[in-house]
């Protein structure tokens, strides 16, 4: 698998970056940096798909606050 590194957006003034990984399993299989309101709205811009919370998917989007390091899980809907 190849992996795809993109940048999205531009910030405003309240907005965060965050890393945005396409996940098969353990492996990031794409990543862009996203500028958003928060880690859901990064999730859904990163991956051009609706996302929900993650519980056990094979294929999930992973979010890092690139400020506090904080990571979020998503799975596609």
């Amino acid at each position: 698998m190849a992996l795809i590194v993109g940048s999205l957006t531009e910030p405003g003034p309240s907005m965060k970056t965050y890393q945005v990984e396409e996940m098969a399993g353990e492996t990031p299989v794409s990543r862009q940096t996203v500028t958003a309101n928060s880690p859901w709205e990064a999730a859904s811009i990163g991956t051009k798909k609706e996302v929900q919370a993650r519980r056990d998917e094979r294929l999930w989007v992973r979010v890092t606050e690139e400020s506090s390091r904080s990571v979020y899980k998503y799975a596609f809907k």
